[in-house]
């Protein structure tokens, strides 16, 4: 397995954009502001290629469901976001740039850094996510003439004080190009950042994936206290399934991989219907539904591992065709969609939910061995998730 780490960190950027569907795009479009602006004070490629990964990555720390961004604690994202890319690849490289994205070049932020003392990086992303911030905020509310020249006197305004004047400079010469806004505003900006973004790759391979997969398991599931720790939980139920059965160590490893990203897409459900403790309306399970529709979407993007893809977002497929979110049925179902799907169904039936208790695992067995009998699931799969936990 050899990754695009470029492409990989666009798809989860992705993922995170679609927490509860707030401001789609917004980190490839700070990844193109701050690329643009790196290009402008000629910045090297490696300076360069950190400044766009702590930008795909910048709130990455948003995850916690815990944090009132409405309260003083509001950095505390930025602080977290820095920890959480250390465990990934490569990610000390740019971590203290996530850290202090949010510092005031006065010195006025909640580090208390300033000037010089901030990282570049840092002050590059900063102006780059609130410059998006504003734009975004007033779409749809003035036209595309005054928003532009409430961008360029926001930015001026705020050089010396909130942003580095250098760089405030230096975004202001960019916001003449008429190219800069119709890249920015561009409907795939994916393709724009293609062309721009540093071309000294970085490739990855199963263990760093691994790496990547753990930690995004980590901030799936603390979005919800019921869900701690259950990608990790069917994670190794999938393992030592793959285990028994007999696969190669490769095939093994993205089966582990699967299920910790098989709920990636969740980030995308409002937490309002994650922790309901009543029983769902049929408008609540139409959104629940969607989540391994963006699971599979995020996943196919990364490029070369479309069967952790499907592996991961098939888990809610049924074999009589009654599942989702495509309605497969009977063979059209992988043997390891399968495996997954009841390793999913067992997880969740053991775990403790809003609106009940966690099952013994006999209990769960029978609940699962009814299914089986329904046509949901498949009885081999069963089989061996048996040899595993009882």
């Amino acid at each position: 397995m050899n990754l695009n780490y470029n492409n990989l960190l666009s798809a989860l950027s992705l993922a995170l954009d679609v927490q509860e569907y707030k401001n789609m795009g917004h980190a490839r479009r700070v990844a193109y502001i701050s690329l643009r602006i790196s290009e402008m004070l000629n910045l090297n490629e490696e300076e360069s290629k950190k400044v766009y990964y702590s930008a795909f990555l910048h709130d990455i720390g948003k995850g916690d469901i815990y944090e009132d961004f409405d309260t003083d604690e509001w950095w505390k994202h930025s602080e977290r976001g820095s920890e959480i890319v250390k465990k990934l690849p490569f990610g000390e490289n740019f971590s203290d740039i996530i850290r202090y994205h949010h510092e005031n070049y006065d010195g006025s932020g909640h580090f208390k850094l300033n000037g010089d003392s901030i990282p570049l990086g840092a002050q590059i992303v900063f102006i780059s996510d609130q410059f998006d911030i504003r734009y975004t905020s007033l779409a749809g509310k003035e036209s595309e003439y005054s928003i532009r020249n409430n961008i360029k006197e926001y930015i001026k305004s705020g050089a010396g004080k909130t942003f580095n004047p250098v760089i405030a400079n230096a975004l202001l010469d960019l916001t003449r190009q008429e190219k800069f806004w119709l890249d920015y505003k561009f409907f795939d900006i994916k393709t724009i950042l293609k062309r721009i973004e540093p071309k000294d790759m970085v490739s990855i391979g199963i263990n760093e994936l691994e790496d990547i997969a753990e930690t995004f398991a980590q901030i799936i599931d603390n979005r919800s206290r019921f869900t701690y720790n259950h990608s990790r939980g069917i994670s190794n139920l999938a393992y030592n399934m793959a285990k028994v059965i007999g696969y190669d160590e490769e095939v093994t490893r993205k089966i582990k991989i699967a299920g910790l990203l098989h709920d990636l897409g969740k980030l995308a459900i409002p937490n309002s219907i994650l922790d309901k403790p009543d029983k769902l309306t049929e408008e609540e399970f139409m959104v629940i539904k969607s989540h391994t529709y963006y699971t599979k979407e995020i996943l196919k993007e990364i490029g070369g591992i479309d069967d952790i893809a499907e592996w991961a977002a098939n888990h809610h497929e049924k074999l009589d065709g009654s599942g989702y979110p495509e309605g497969l049925k009977g063979d059209e179902i992988g043997e390891i969609d399968r495996h997954v799907a009841v390793c999913d169904m067992y997880q969740a039936l053991t775990e403790d939910r809003p609106y009940r208790k966690g099952l013994e695992p006999k209990q769960a067995i029978d609940i699962i061995a009814k299914s089986v009998k329904d046509n949901k699931v498949s009885e081999e799969s069963l089989e061996i998730l048996k040899e595993v936990v009882l």
